[in-house]
């Protein structure tokens, strides 16, 4: 199945923001596909966390040259995957330097369930993205009854 990029939240923000960098890890492939979905909804760099929770060379500094940053994880025992973890703490000594201060932040996951605590999953990103001071770009989603209204536009919630 292709995905199709409308307009939305992601193509306002790369209309908004040049030089945005998707951040992921992905175990089995899931989060990867997404990953690849938002970096072209937002006209963004793919950066992927090895299975070691390691950046390749010159990943950090992609990254402070970003304008903005998607974290994206899949949700393991209800949070981040710990090569994801990993990064996070690593990003202390960008953290020391105020590096990603006011860089706009936003996040991505997935699960194999419905729930599987997801929720979970971002607030831990949010709380990375708040943690360095980034600002938070929300879906600009709202549902009323069975409808989501997004920029003006309506849609069926299944």
């Amino acid at each position: 199945m292709r995905s199709t990029v409308h307009s939305g939240p992601c193509s306002r923000l790369a209309a908004a923001v040049s030089n945005v960098v998707v951040v992921y890890h992905s175990g089995y492939g899931h989060t990867s596909k997404v990953a690849q979905a938002v970096a072209e909804g937002a006209g963004g760099k793919l950066l992927a966390i090895d299975a070691d929770g390691n950046l390749p060379d010159g990943g950090w500094d992609l990254l402070s040259k970003a304008r903005a940053i998607i974290f994206g994880s899949p949700t393991y025992m209800g949070n981040v995957s710990w090569q994801f973890k990993k990064f996070a703490d690593e990003s202390s000594k960008v953290w020391g330097a105020q590096g990603w201060r006011d860089k706009l932040g936003a996040a991505f996951t997935n699960s194999a369930s419905i729930s599987g605590d997801k929720q979970t999953t971002l607030y831990t990103m949010f709380t990375l993205a708040q943690q360095h001071g980034m600002i938070w770009a929300g879906t600009g989603m709202v549902v009323v009854k069975n409808l989501v209204w997004l920029s003006g536009k309506t849609s069926i919630c299944v």
